[in-house]
């Protein structure tokens, strides 16, 4: 069962290089590759840079495997195996689609980057905070400072914090995606950047408090 899904997960997250490879012949030889706020296309590669590109994306999966075995604290993640394998799926999605969504876009087809990418992270943190709080101390996973590395009160009452506000900022990030233009960015920003630092700001509060 292991195996095949990580043959799965594989597929999954090769499908846009796969593709890509089927497609060669309908792409443009400098390929679109990054977009702005505005949907503008501000970044380009060539075909075959491209295709690398969606290749190493690709290899995500296995790769998150393979940090996780050399981890010093590995023996961690067999008391969170589903918040680490369910964030390694969400993220595993988001590229996939990322990668199909710069393929479809340099077919020729016209793609609301913005709303999808936004939509995209809204979703995945929304669901790693969900999870969140089940993570225990490890150098892969989870809100890594200095602080929360160093003090397992620390690691376990800042995820607590950290699990909500990330689930709640990925919610709000989700419901920006289909704001007004100016509105969705700040609110977008706002939301993931403030659910991201809190959670830094107070493991260092915390472990001052602790180390008196």
């Amino acid at each position: 069962m292991k195996k095949w899904k990580e043959i799965s997960l594989l597929v999954i997250s090769l499908s846009p290089v796969i593709g890509a490879l089927l497609l060669y012949n309908r792409l443009p030889d400098t390929m679109a590759s990054h977009f702005g706020v505005n949907n503008e296309v501000n970044g380009t590669m060539s075909k075959n840079m491209s295709l690398l590109m969606l290749f190493l994306l690709g290899l995500l999966p296995p790769f998150l495997r393979i940090i996780r075995s050399i981890d010093p604290k590995k023996a961690n993640f067999e008391k969170f195996p589903q918040a680490f394998e369910v964030t390694r799926f969400g993220v595993t999605i988001l590229l996939a689609v990322v990668g199909w969504g710069i393929i479809i876009f340099n077919l020729g087809y016209d793609l609301d980057f913005k709303k999808m990418t936004m939509i995209l992270l809204g979703a995945l943190f929304a669901v790693m905070g969900n999870f969140l709080t089940q993570v225990k101390s490890n150098y892969t996973f989870g809100i890594r400072t200095p602080w929360t590395l160093a003090n397992e009160e620390v690691w376990r009452k800042t995820h607590r914090l950290g699990g909500p506000l990330m689930m709640i900022g990925g919610i709000i990030a989700f419901i920006a995606a289909f704001l007004t233009s100016t509105a969705a960015i700040v609110v977008f920003i706002a939301a993931i950047a403030l659910s991201s630092f809190i959670p830094v700001v107070y493991s260092y509060i915390l472990f001052s408090r602790i180390s008196k």
